[in-house]
């Protein structure tokens, strides 16, 4: 399950993709998987990983019967923030992996161009794939992310 929510997250955090039909000249790259893997947004994708994986373990519930569903949302969204800019790097090795691990030579050049081109279709067939991958990688740096969003957040109603 959490896999198809992971292929999901990566298949819509295309936010630094061009416009569709924008050009360019194309890119010569040593690294297709990381090429991709950074067009994607990934420190994005990250956080809302770190969210719903918050929302699904119930770590949450403490905070939002102290300070309420509103501010309990608002202080795990900042919390979340910060604690996605400190694993983003990683977090982005790990998504350039999956692509390397999960998808074959052709497969790979054929997501490079659809990142290239902007086609979220295209690029949407490969990511349970990859969702796959990425998830056994990343599970430890989701539940490391979360432990550190929800500490975070409770840390700012101590006095």
């Amino acid at each position: 399950m959490f896999a198809m929510v992971l292929a999901a997250a990566l298949s819509v955090s295309h936010a630094g993709l061009p416009a569709f039909g924008a050009t360019s000249a194309p890119v010569v790259t040593r690294d297709p998987a990381a090429e991709i893997a950074h067009a994607l947004a990934p420190r994005e994708s990250l956080r809302a990983m770190i969210l719903m994986a918050l929302e699904r373990n119930g770590a949450s519930a403490e905070l939002i019967a102290r300070v309420g569903e509103s501010r309990a949302d608002a202080m795990l969204s900042a919390a979340a923030e910060t604690v996605s800019w400190r694993h983003a790097a990683q977090w982005e090795a790990n998504l350039a992996a999956a692509y390397r691990e999960s998808l074959s030579a052709d497969e790979l050049g054929m997501a490079l161009a659809a990142v290239r081109r902007a086609d979220r279709v295209a690029l949407g067939g490969v990511a349970p794939k990859v969702g796959i991958a990425l998830f056994r990688s990343s599970a430890p740096l989701i539940e490391e992310a979360s432990a550190e969003a929800i500490r975070a957040a409770q840390e700012r109603l101590t006095p």
